[in-house]
């Protein structure tokens, strides 16, 4: 009998595992939409523009197909500080949460980002990549606590 039973645990315990390994893929599946972002955001990045060196920070509430209208504070070496009211938009997402998105700075000015969202959507990496070297920015965006 006590043979029996100990045939049983790692049997059990097999079995365990590959439950529990399915249940992280089925979950790891699950695509990211642009909806799900929906809501206020902060970015901030830095690095080299037609201004110099540049930080940027940027406050807007996305919605659910992905635009926004916020503000943009930019402090840089050429242009000085500025504040000014500009748009941050999702131009592309995929499931996995990989994109491009644009952030205005003005009439004929603006930047094309790629990003990654993180798996719990609070967290975009964003970096400029689209125009050669011309500007070089990187940076990062968090999704706000909306306080009641």
């Amino acid at each position: 009998m006590n043979t029996i039973k100990a045939k049983r645990v790692p049997f059990f315990a097999a079995l365990l595992v590959i439950l529990t390994a399915l249940v992280g893929v089925s979950e790891a599946a699950a695509p990211i939409t642009v909806a799900q972002l929906a809501g206020p955001w902060q970015i901030a990045v830095s690095g080299n523009t037609g201004c110099g060196v540049t930080s940027l920070l940027y406050n807007g509430k996305l919605d659910n197909t992905g635009k926004s209208t916020g503000t943009l504070t930019f402090s840089s070496a050429g242009c000085g500080l500025t504040t000014t009211t500009q748009t941050f938009n999702i131009l592309s997402m995929s499931g996995n949460g990989a994109g491009t998105a644009g952030l205005t700075c003005g009439d004929g000015c603006g930047w094309i980002f790629t990003f990654q969202v993180s798996r719990n959507k609070q967290v975009i990496n964003l970096v400029d990549v689209s125009d050669g070297g011309a500007n070089v920015l990187a940076g990062t965006a968090m999704k706000q606590t909306v306080t009641p």
